[in-house]
């Protein structure tokens, strides 16, 4: 191999600059991010490469000047030199073949197929061009002025590389069709260099820049590599997982939902069937009692996934009343004791002697919370016992309750916890699939938690129970809890004229089902057309109850053509199936008196007759907290606040535990 300029100096120059040069480059090449492709595997090796030869080759001019002193480095360092552009050259020539037949299909399979052979064929053909470079004459020139090898070895060096790089080019005049061009710069820059330094050494060898002319080869790849941003790869790599996990989410929440629906729905259909067809009068009662459990079992699947739409459509809202805590916790005992049936479970409670009796909150929430955690207990305990205690820190201004909720059931793995309050899962789900849920109570438990400013903490040991404490704040009520004084004005709708509107037949037979026993005068109209038909023939109504879905002209439509009727003043209420939370604000502010969702509740339908027919007029006594009872600000529990639960929780299950003692002696 030859080295060469005008002078050493000189020479050895231009080597530092390319040398401090290239290794900033190959700095902010490894310091930033880069994807694990084969294109930034071969070029790592080439910048390493690249880097030991230009230090290599400022040893080649100094060992040749000074070999009278260092014959056996000298000696060692030019054929290290040599091997170095042999390794480099390889490495560039297998990127180069990787880049031509890259998209030739016929090509690329042949050589997987037959990769081992062709990886032994390369290896041995490296290794016997380095062999024939180490064993080979070599002879150095120094006349003081120009320092240059030659001889056989370097011979051994260029034949091989050059053959290599004219079968390359000549794969590239073959697939030139099927080539990324702007991969292979390189390579041209290369046969172009090499072309030069052909010419370059005919004319004197001594001028011959081997090292910064690869240096620049591998400078130019640096551009033409395929390495696209890893940043943006990441950001693809997690929306691909997160849409993948949401995908099977909704895959296993379909697949949830249709045996959950199905469950109360198979119901239904099918004692609705023995109704039709028995005469018994008692077994028709009994079997419409379950028709209406198997009902409100799934109503309460479809409100759970409103009410988990809610949550994340930021809706949900804490309405504040004043209620009572103890006859509120005794309502949901008696809700668990029908839940726990047959199976052989005590449910003990256990509520603080010193919880105020009108405290100031979202009573619904808190019923709700707690509901679903004493559900859940039941589902997952076959047998022994379920504790419900509650216990409270009374403050000056507020109350801190602390609810447990503890039960002998299944348990749960540590590694399960976090995800049972994941929406639509359940832990362990092929060993509960056997167990009625939607995955989604828990889900909802902690967010409704979260919400009003509380934690939750879950305590289990597999296979022996969990326990639940749910820390919730509460005011104390600063004045007597609303009451409502009812004026009977007129106790029967007798006279009253109700216009049904829905294009369902079986809407409309439902809600005069409904509407017949505040003894109405039902009428009904099938689509909007209808209605306004009926209206503009001078048919009066008192009340009119429109469907909002309904094709060819929605509800809102009809409504807004009967406002243009001269004389119209009738109330016209929104019936509808749309039961999201802030739809009824939506369908005041069109237009309509007032809002009733599907399925129709009764105490709901009364209050909208008294508003609306002016039959029953509440008055609300001045008896009301001082706070507007609606939304209001959350003060989140502090780990202070848990600290002091816990002491007072210790106390009271301390006094309950003496008391069954003496109660225990006492008996014996």
């Amino acid at each position: 191999m030859f080295l060469g300029c005008d002078s050493v100096i000189i020479g050895m120059t231009s080597i530092v600059v390319s040398l401090i040069y290239f290794i900033i480059v190959a700095i902010i090449y490894f310091k930033k991010e880069r994807t694990k492709n084969f294109d930034n595997k071969m070029y790592s090796l080439l910048v390493i490469f690249n880097i030991i030869g230009l230090f290599l080759e400022l040893g080649c001019y100094y060992y040749v000047s000074h070999r009278e002193s260092y014959l056996i480095i000298n000696e060692i360092v030019n054929r290290l030199f040599l091997t170095y552009i042999v390794v480099w050259s390889f490495t560039l020539i297998i990127y180069e073949f990787k880049v031509i037949y890259e998209n030739n299909k016929k090509v690329t399979n042949y050589l997987n197929s037959h990769k081992k052979l062709f990886n032994v064929v390369f290896i041995a053909f490296l290794l016997l061009t380095l062999g024939l470079v180490m064993i080979s004459d070599l002879q150095y020139f120094y006349d003081g002025k120009f320092v240059y090898s030659y001889g056989d070895a370097t011979n051994v060096v260029f034949i091989p590389c050059m053959v290599s790089f004219l079968i390359g080019g000549i794969s590239i005049f073959i697939n030139k069709k099927n080539i990324n061009m702007k991969k292979l710069i390189p390579f041209f820059v290369l046969f172009l260099i090499l072309g030069l330094a052909l010419v370059i050494r005919f004319v004197n060898p001594g001028y011959l820049y081997i090292t910064p002319m690869l240096t620049l080869v591998t400078f130019i790849m640096f551009f033409t590599i395929e390495n696209p941003d890893v940043k943006m790869i990441n950001q693809l790599e997690y929306a691909k997982n997160t849409a993948e996990k949401a995908n099977r989410a909704k895959s296993d929440f379909l697949s949830s939902m249709s045996h959950e629906i199905r469950t109360p729905l198979n119901a239904i259909v099918g004692l609705s069937e023995c109704i039709k067809n028995s005469d018994d009068i008692e077994e028709i009662h009994e079997d419409a009692n379950d028709v209406v459990m198997a009902s409100n079992n799934l109503l309460e699947i479809v409100n759970g996934i409103l009410d988990i739409s809610k949550i994340e459509a930021d809706k949900m809202e804490i309405i504040e009343t004043n209620y009572n805590p103890v006859e509120l916790f005794e309502e949901i005992t008696t809700i668990a004791k029908t839940r726990i049936g047959e199976k052989e479970i005590d449910l003990i409670c256990h509520f603080a002697e010193d919880i105020p009796n009108t405290l100031y909150g979202d009573k619904g929430k808190l019923k709700q919370i707690i509901t679903n955690v004493l559900s859940n207990a039941v589902k997952y305990t076959e047998e022994g016992h379920i504790k419900f205690n509650v216990s409270c820190i009374n403050e000056r201004d507020k109350i801190n309750l602390q609810i447990i909720i503890t039960d002998t059931g299944r348990g749960i793995k540590p590694d399960q916890i976090d995800k049972i309050f994941n929406k639509f899962e359940r832990a362990e789900e092929d060993k509960n699939s056997t167990i009625e849920g939607t995955g989604l109570g828990l889900a909802i438990t902690k967010s409704l938690v979260e919400m009003m400013g509380g934690k939750i903490l879950v305590h289990s040991t597999y296979g022996e129970g969990s326990k639940f404490t749910i820390f919730l704040e509460q005011k104390y009520s600063k004045g007597e809890e609303k009451t409502k004084v009812v004026k009977d004005e007129r106790v029967s709708y007798r006279d009253k004229r109700v216009l049904v509107v829905d294009d369902n037949k079986l809407n409309i037979k439902v809600a005069s089902k409904v509407l017949s026993e505040f003894e109405l005068n039902i009428h009904s109209a099938d689509s909007g057309f209808s209605a306004i038909e009926k209206i503009e023939n001078n048919e009066h109504y008192d009340i009119i109850f429109m469907d909002i879905m309904m094709p060819k002209m929605s509800g809102v439509e009809t409504l807004k053509k009967l406002k243009q009727i001269d004389n119209f003043n009738t109330p016209i209420v929104a019936l509808t199936a749309d039961a999201m939370e802030g739809k009824s604000t939506k369908y005041i502010e069109v237009g309509f008196n007032d809002y009733l969702s599907k399925p129709i509740n009764k105490e709901e339908l009364k209050r909208v007759l008294d508003k609306c027919l002016n039959g029953n007029i509440e008055i609300e006594e001045e008896k009301t907290p001082e706070e507007d009872p609606h939304i209001h600000r959350v003060i989140p529990i502090t780990d202070e606040d848990i600290e002091m639960l816990n002491k007072k929780l210790a106390e009271d299950l301390a006094k309950q535990k003496e008391q069954e003692e003496r109660e225990k002696n006492n008996t014996n």
